[in-house]
């Protein structure tokens, strides 16, 4: 499958050697059965949108309770989905293992009406690999490849390859500030790798786990408006909480294969102050209240 798994599955009792956050917010199952997804995102108008790589589908779900819509299927090998600046979609296409691996230009982004999940116009063709996606201040979209070594970066119509080399990076978000990008790192020892926007080539670690979080699988990440950093540990089956000082704490356990993050889009839809994770069991997952400074 063109998902990404972690390098080694590992029993979750295993992964437990950060803390639980102080508090653990409340878990809740708001969809499941939904197929191996990949990528969830939210808009301002409170709806949560996200991909099914198997079924190559990508679905929204309006409020709690309701019944999830299938925008669109048969897409090609889609992975990531993030809401763009004008509230359309902007959605990883043609991520095959295989394109990745080879890091051979055949992926890129496409733009989708979030109404009709009709397909608006591609972005760009080029990209090694469109699994995680951000758009800096500047107008430039950012997309890596979990199965490489670099992130690819389109701005002003021009692709350039492995933009910032940075190992194996997956999940993708950008500071309050748009001076940093921030990548989860997956097929190596957990990470997140610090990107000044400025200066590609200025890449250091932000964090790098130990003991027995080293195997945890960092896939999707997001912030909150005070920065602290939310990461789902796919290998671990956890969702964690990275804090300014650089501290991790735990604030789920037991979601089999996580896959990423996102907070909500706002009332009356799905509350800003919370956290909502798919993962490739199926689940879209709610945990509750879980910052006092929502992302703007």
């Amino acid at each position: 499958m063109i998902a990404v798994a972690a390098a080694v599955a590992i029993p979750v009792e295993q992964a437990a050697a950060a803390p639980d956050c102080s508090p653990m917010p409340a878990v809740r199952v708001i969809a499941s059965g939904q197929g191996t997804l990949e990528s969830i995102a939210s808009d301002a108008r409170g709806r949560l949108f996200y991909t099914d790589t198997d079924a190559q589908r990508l679905l929204r779900l309006d409020r709690p309770g309701a019944q999830p819509i299938v925008l669109t299927k048969n897409m090609d090998s889609i992975l990531g989905v993030m809401v763009d600046t004008n509230g359309t979609l902007v959605l990883g296409f043609g991520n095959s293992n295989t394109d990745a691996l080879a890091d051979n230009g055949n992926a890129g982004l496409m733009r989708v009406d979030p109404k009709t999940g009709k397909t608006l116009e591609i972005i760009t063709r080029g990209l090694d690999m469109a699994n995680g996606i951000a758009r800096g201040p500047d107008g430039a979209y950012y997309a890596s490849n979990d199965f490489g070594n670099g992130i690819d970066r389109f701005l002003n119509g021009v692709v350039t390859d492995n933009w910032s080399q940075v190992e194996t990076p997956n999940g993708l978000v950008i500071d309050s500030a748009g001076r940093y990008l921030y990548a989860a790192q997956t097929f190596k020892p957990a990470s997140i790798a610090q990107i000044d926007l400025a200066h590609p080539e200025l890449t250091t670690t932000y964090f790098a786990a130990s003991g027995a979080d080293m195997f945890a699988g960092p896939d999707g990440i997001t912030r909150d408006g005070a920065d602290r950093l939310y990461v789902a540990a796919n290998g671990a089956g956890e969702v964690w909480r990275v804090d300014r000082d650089r501290t991790i704490c735990v604030l789920a356990r037991n979601l089999q294969f996580a896959s990423s993050v996102s907070f909500g889009g706002g009332k009356p839809g799905f509350p800003n102050r919370n956290l909502y994770a798919v993962t490739f069991t199926g689940l879209v997952v709610e945990l509750a209240n879980v910052t006092d400074q929502p992302p703007a």
